[in-house]
């Protein structure tokens, strides 16, 4: 730490009285030593580092901590890059890197100022520096040590920003400031040029870029290092003004110096006004984003929106609303209530999130938000769940808000469209309250949210649904609804109300929905409680209920309940498997009295009506149990009704037209339109390919069922088209059938395997390669007039265009100039292959999922099962698993 000022001036006055008559008779090199010990230097050390060193300001008040870590980094800066420097004992002395020169007197003065001056830039980190050099003056008083004082000058200080995408878009090429940092030492304590504030030194600014207003910089001490904070205001695209606040660099200590880290702007406050929209808000930095809040006024309607910026990549999402009062009359007592949209550049549309947010009650946050501000932080992690960055997406659609009813809307329906481009992917949002009578004060407030998803291009839809927040009276309404359609390799059908079996598990990324819950009585001393479920899949149809009920308290009183759950089958024959359950119990100071219970397990009709379970009964110390199983009317199996006739189906669809497709070539567009003659049969593409495909009955394939009905015997139907004498290539075509409507399956089977497989469906037909003995046929080129707008008393005949006629128009005719003529190399450019490998299946060891050895890998579930059938009496050591699934 440097000496106190007084004492630093009496030091050195002492030094270079006795010195300074002597320095004239001495060599250069004399001169520099001696000079360097009067200042209480080493001998050899008269250089700007150890100068820098023996001035720095002292240590005297907190603001001066910024000052040590100032001079530290002006001697970093020297070591890495020596300056120009000078050393100036004012009418006295001069001195720098050449030498010493003769001093002009022998005696000092009464007050000296002894100044030290470093000349030219200097880098002191990324960011910062100092561009015209720094000057240390200390001025020493002979009689009066305390009057002494000590002026530290930078500047040319240059503070640089340029790496940061927000700040680029408000200041194109970044923010740079130009300012100067000064200090006055003295006997009343350290003075700042431009003051100080909780947040620092404020720099002196002398220069900022074009487009920036009210710039202001700040220097303070942090963690040994220093921090420059920056605030500005600019135009944001040209739409808002922005307040920028906290943007700067945070200057560490390191092994070989300083290091500079980007601080981002810690806030962002807009005001807007384009043409009728005026507005304000204010954007806060948030795990390396920027979130926040905008309220415009349109003139008649007030306006909120929420916003996330990201700037790494860059993406945007607003959503915003307005809600109208009084409402909008439409007639037939409709009313318009409120409209909003939402518009994400760089986002996307995230299903899962989509999915959790409607699971979890709150829809409302993506629509239209009831207290949007006491709100804000949970609306914006919904938005930003939803909507997650993505580059090169965009998400756009816009809101409304109906309702109907009088003398107000009881009830009121919001909906969203939001499309997902480039993908195609829509979103649809929607949510229904119904509120008897009124909706400040309902008896019945039924309020259901639903979010679907609509992916085209991958046959996929899904759709969830919420009761949250709905209630009868004081009781709560809950459950939930969960839909979901895909065509494809992993094709599936699954629609679920308030869950599913319990021993059945749903696809990954399904939700789970809510159990549908209705409290019956809900009051201290009395609580009923209705739970239930129903679920499709394509092999099962599954129901459950529970009733619980409490009278007096769970310690002491009586509760109860029932439940059953059930599985519905159609093999051969209507068939239920149910599982009941009951129980009783009577309870004082939480002691049980006694309790009965029962537990049922019900299958049948075929091959037998079978109950089995166990009934309990326990009074104070006793406690007794038993179980039952019982079977009655075992008739066998059940006959199944006569076999469908596959072969005559299959038959029909040969003949049907909608079975027979013309194919376009790869990648290709029609290049013209082609017209029937009304003859019968189909229109072939001249370049394309011919394909029968049918959905009656997988080929090549052992089936023993069809629908509910079963076959007498396993049996492969199959159909061979093709051209005459064998000519052209024929290729198999897959189709997604439903395993259940052609294999026997037990149930825990249809839970387990994949609902929907692609089996073989028919061919492919790919013309021969035209020959030079084909036939070729050649039509003349006919044209007609017409004339729009106007009447023509004598119709012009046709005429015939020559041949050179019509090529020298063909290049300049809608065909010539379109963008399928500019892309006709799509038609003879072979097709991409498919990266994606095709799912397979395996055998493997139940106990170690080991491929088992003797058996291939199938692309069906169903061929590698077909193989278990040849294993006599090993088949259960064995199962079939996804390939991807096979244990190394």
């Amino acid at each position: 730490m440097a000496s106190p000022l007084p004492q630093l001036a009496a030091e050195l006055r002492a030094g270079l009285d006795p010195v300074l008559p002597l320095l004239s008779g001495l060599s250069p090199a004399d001169r520099r030593k001696r000079l360097a010990q009067a200042l209480g230097l080493p001998s050899d050390a008269l250089t700007a580092d150890a100068l820098l060193v023996r001035f720095a300001l002292p240590h005297v008040a907190a603001p001066g901590d910024v000052w040590p870590v100032l001079v530290d980094l002006l001697r970093t800066a020297v070591r890495q890059s020596p300056p120009g420097w000078a050393l100036a004992i004012d009418q006295v002395l001069t001195a720098g890197p050449g030498g010493v020169e003769n001093p002009l007197v022998g005696v000092l003065p009464p007050k000296i100022d002894l100044s030290l001056v470093l000349t030219g830039a200097l880098p002191l980190v990324p960011g910062l520096a100092v561009r015209d050099g720094v000057s240390l003056v200390l001025s020493l008083p002979s009689s009066a040590p305390d009057t002494s004082s000590l002026t530290f000058r930078a500047d040319g200080v240059d503070f640089a920003l340029t790496d940061h995408a927000l700040l680029k878009l408000l200041v194109p090429g970044g923010l740079v400031l130009k300012g100067r940092l000064g200090a006055t030492l003295g006997k009343g304590g350290l003075r700042l040029d431009g003051g100080g504030s909780g947040r620092g030194i404020a720099v002196p600014l002398s220069g900022a870029p074009s487009g920036v207003r009210a710039p202001s910089l700040y220097v303070s001490a942090q963690n040994g290092g220093l921090r420059l904070d920056a605030s500005f205001r600019a135009s944001l695209l040209g739409l808002a003004d922005a307040a920028v606040d906290g943007a700067g660099l945070e200057v560490r200590p390191a092994a070989s110096g300083y290091t500079a880290a980007l601080v981002p702007p810690k806030g962002l406050g807009l005001t807007l006004a384009v043409g009728p929209a005026k507005g304000s808000g204010f954007l806060a930095e948030h795990d390396g984003q920027y979130r926040g809040a905008l309220s415009l006024s349109l003139g008649v309607v007030e306006v909120q929106a929420f916003g996330i910026l990201d700037t790494r990549p860059v993406s945007v999402l607003v959503a915003m609303s307005a809600e109208f009062t009084p409402a909008i009359e439409l007639g037939l007592a409709f009313t318009l209530n409120a409209v909003g949209g939402l518009l994400g550049i760089g986002r996307a549309l995230d299903r899962a999130g989509l999915a959790e947010v409607v699971q979890s009650g709150h829809l409302d946050d993506l629509l239209f938000p009831a207290d949007a501000a006491a709100a804000a932080p949970r609306i914006l992690a919904s938005l930003g769940a939803v909507f997650p960055a993505r580059p090169g997406s965009t998400v756009v659609g816009p809101m409304f808000r109906l309702g109907w009813g009088r003398p107000v809307s009881f009830l009121t329906a919001d909906v969203g469209v939001v499309l997902e481009l480039p993908s195609g992917v829509v979103g649809i949002l929607g949510r229904l309250r119904v509120a008897l009578p009124a909706p400040q004060a309902p008896i019945l407030d039924l309020r259901a949210s639903v979010a679907g998803v609509v992916d085209a291009a991958n046959g996929l839809v899904e759709i969830n649904a919420s009761l949250a927040g709905s209630r009868l009276l004081t009781s709560s309404i809950d459950g939930g609804l969960a839909l979901r359609a895909k065509s494809g390799q992993d094709a599936t059908f699954i629609l679920s109300a308030g869950g599913f079996h319990p021993r059945f598990t749903p696809p990954a990324g399904f939700p789970t929905p809510k159990r549908l819950t209705i409290p019956i009585a809900d009051s201290p001393l009395l609580r009923i409680v209705f739970t239930g479920y129903f679920a499709l899949t394509p092999g099962t149809v599954q129901a459950g209920a529970e009733l619980s009920a409490v009278i007096g308290s769970r310690s002491t009183g009586v509760s109860g309940r029932l439940s059953f759950d059930a599985l519905v089958r159609w093999e051969p024959s209507f068939g239920v498997m149910l599982d009941l359950g009951g129980s009783f119990a009577l309870r004082f100071a939480g002691e049980t009295l006694c309790s009965v219970g029962l537990r049922v397990h019900v299958e049948g009709p075929t091959p037998c009506w079978n109950v089995a379970g166990r009934a309990s009964v326990s009074f104070l110390f006793f406690d007794v149990s038993f179980p039952f199983n019982e079977r009655w009317n075992c008739t066998g199996e059940a006959k199944a009704p006569p076999p469908p006739d596959v072969g005559r189906l299959l038959e029909l669809a040969l003949k049907d037209a909608r079975s027979w497709e013309p194919v376009l070539p790869e990648g290709a567009r029609t290049m013209v339109s082609l017209r029937s003659d009304d003859a019968g049969g189909r229109l072939l593409h001249p370049l394309g390919r011919l394909r029968f495909s049918q959905r009656t009955v997988p080929l090549d394939t052992a089936v023993v069922r069809f629908g509910p009905g079963r076959l007498p015997a396993p049996t492969t139907f199959g159909v061979t088209v093709g051209f005459s004498a064998g000519a052209g290539v024929v290729k198999p075509v897959e189709e997604d059938f439903a395993r259940a409507d052609f294999f026997d399956l037990t149930d825990d089977e249809k839970l387990t395997q994949p609902a929907f497989e692609r089996l073989r469906s028919g061919s492919e037909l790919t013309p021969p390669a035209s020959s030079a003995t084909a036939p070729r046929y050649s039509v003349p080129v006919e044209y007609e007039t017409k004339w729009l707008g106007g009447t023509v008393l004598t119709p012009g005949a046709r005429w015939v265009i020559t041949d050179a006629a019509l090529t020298a128009a063909l290049p300049w005719g809608a065909v010539g100039r379109s963008l399928v003529h500019e892309l006709r190399s799509r038609y003879v450019t072979p097709p991409i292959t498919s990266v994606l490998k095709s799912r397979t299946y395996a055998v493997v060891h139940a106990g170690t999922l080991k491929e088992a050895g003797g058996f291939l890998r199938t692309a069906t579930f169903t061929e590698a099962t077909a193989q278990l059938k040849t294993v006599s009496g090993r088949s259960a050591l064995h199962q079939v698993v996804p390939a991807h699934e096979v244990s190394p």
